[in-house]
């Protein structure tokens, strides 16, 4: 019997839900707050209030031409985030399917990722807990939120990956134009995906304002790849960072989640501290200046 890309995304569907359903979440505690005060919007549901211990916060755009662009990382205490499992780096399930997994994508039109983060993971990048789920739906935002690929060459495993075979999940690809060529004849054969190409070496700000301009997309979460979250730091359209800090070191060796050349310039919003057997995990929202 031959297994349909249909069937591929229904039992990963199946198995991100049960995943998250079944897992032990002990939430956080709020030691520091000042997103109110900061004038934030919030997002929240009775359940996320119980295991965030409040509102999770976001910013509005400060650009009518682009749209509101978080970043979500999770590091050891030694501050790498580089790995091939982010949960071995201690971040706890709270991180995983309350904060990675869930509120800094509930309210987000879209998310974006580099296309070597997502190369081979079989993944679509949403929310999967039901709480979470009816949150979203409340929101009045699709199930799905749209999945942005960010690649110079164009070179994505079209033929082998679940993201780019489910007619269901809009993607969009930014790229250069060298790299949208490349991809043309496996793009025509999937009228879900838009390429949006941005000139010889690939613009992802220029990418960022096609995809408000043209295509409404007014929030969007990065969750990972350092390149590609450096290279939005670094031009300065990242407003919010939600950060979790296990207590454990571990993870890939000089691996930061930031690797330009500036220090960041940050405003803390929230500190949060992790409950029952997450004792010592940390999480912290920031504005980016």
């Amino acid at each position: 019997m031959t297994t349909t890309w249909a069937d591929r995304f229904q039992a990963f569907v199946a198995s991100k839900t049960l995943a998250a359903e079944a897992a032990r979440i002990p939430g956080y505690l709020t030691v520091e707050s000042h997103g109110e005060a900061y004038g934030l919007g919030a997002v929240a549901s009775a359940w996320t209030s119980a295991h965030f211990d409040g509102p999770f916060f976001e910013s509005s755009s400060l650009h009518a031409r682009l749209p509101a662009v978080s970043t979500v990382f999770v590091q050891s205490t030694d501050g790498n985030t580089g790995t091939d499992n982010p949960t071995a780096l201690g971040g706890g399930l709270t991180d995983k399917h309350l904060i990675y997994e869930g509120l800094s994508s509930v309210h987000a039109d879209a998310i974006v990722t580099g296309s070597r983060t997502i190369a081979g993971s079989q993944t679509v990048m949403a929310v999967w807990h039901p709480e979470l789920v009816r949150l979203r739906a409340s929101l009045g935002l699709d199930r799905y939120p749209a999945q942005v690929v960010a690649t110079r060459q164009g070179l994505l495993g079209f033929d082998t990956e679940l993201l780019y075979n489910v007619p269901d999940v809009r993607v969009f690809i930014v790229t250069s134009d060298d790299g949208a060529r490349a991809m043309s004849a496996h793009v025509r054969r999937r009228p879900w995906i838009t390429v949006i190409a941005t000139g010889p070496t690939g613009d992802l700000v220029a990418g960022l304002e096609t995809l408000r301009v043209a295509h409404g997309i007014g929030r969007i979460s990065s969750i990972g790849g350092r390149t590609v979250a450096t290279a939005l730091i670094d031009a300065g359209v990242i407003q919010d960072l939600y950060l979790t800090t296990s207590p454990l070191p571990g993870g890939e060796p000089h691996t930061p989640f930031y690797t330009g050349a500036r220090p960041l310039r940050t405003q803390l919003v929230v500190r949060k501290a992790g409950r029952g057997e997450e004792a010592g995990v940390v999480f912290e929202h920031f504005t980016l200046a």
